[in-house]
């Protein structure tokens, strides 16, 4: 069975002082939560007005999804989104071979950890993975998706549909870091932030927000 991502490693009590401090200059989509249970934030229809910005004009490529993980969050931009200092970043990418037997066609895991020094992580630290993932069609993700989506509820982890106007979406509080995993036309995406880092509004909040600058990347406007 092909799942969405592996476990992650823990990010130290570093990022999340960095990235609540960033949260209080943008503007929370969500309500506090109550119990267990999350609200649904109020999302903008994506793709359209009053959705995030790509992080770039998608650059023109052979292949469904970019192979260099710096065209779908670059390593410089994402400090600035999770409240990190400049240049504090790094990432490695990992293409995948392709999966008939699900109808993958792609698939490119980026990692992008700390390079340490004052106010970040520890050097080498996990700050986010992302899984992002090319298939035959629109019913081939939605599949996939809804597959991975049933080993986490198995393993013990409740998901809350956290649906991106046209995307569907749903996010879990992983003990290894919040997850959320998106399914739009023929892609998927799974984001994952470091265990501890953040309530679980928040971490939804942030992740909602990188996956409106990486869908238009995956699947840009019109195709």
């Amino acid at each position: 069975m092909t799942t969405t991502g592996a476990r992650r490693r823990a990010v130290p009590g570093g990022l999340a002082t960095a990235v609540v401090g960033a949260l209080a200059a943008m503007t929370l989509l969500a309500g506090c939560s109550s119990g267990s249970d999350l609200s649904t934030p109020s999302i903008p229809t994506f793709p359209g007005p009053g959705a995030a910005p790509a992080t770039s004009t998608p650059a023109p490529r052979s292949t469904l999804v970019p192979t260099d993980c710096n065209q779908i969050v670059s390593k410089d931009q994402l400090p600035n989104l999770l409240g990190l200092p400049i240049g504090s970043v790094d990432v490695r990418s990992l293409r995948d071979v392709p999966a008939p037997s699900v109808g993958r066609l792609e698939r490119v895991t980026c990692t992008y950890s700390s390079t340490g020094g004052a106010g970040a992580p520890s050097q080498g630290s996990q700050v986010l993975k992302l899984i992002a993932s090319g298939y035959n069609g629109p019913q081939a993700a939605q599949a996939q998706v809804a597959v991975n989506n049933q080993v986490e509820q198995r393993s013990g982890v409740n998901g809350v549909d956290t649906p991106i106007g046209a995307a569907t979406g749903t996010y879990f509080t992983d003990p290894d870091g919040p997850i959320l995993v998106v399914a739009y036309k023929q892609v998927t995406v799974s984001l994952t932030l470091g265990r501890g880092a953040l309530s679980a509004d928040q971490s939804r909040s942030v992740l909602v927000d990188l996956a409106q600058r990486v869908l238009p990347v995956l699947v840009p406007p019109g195709s």
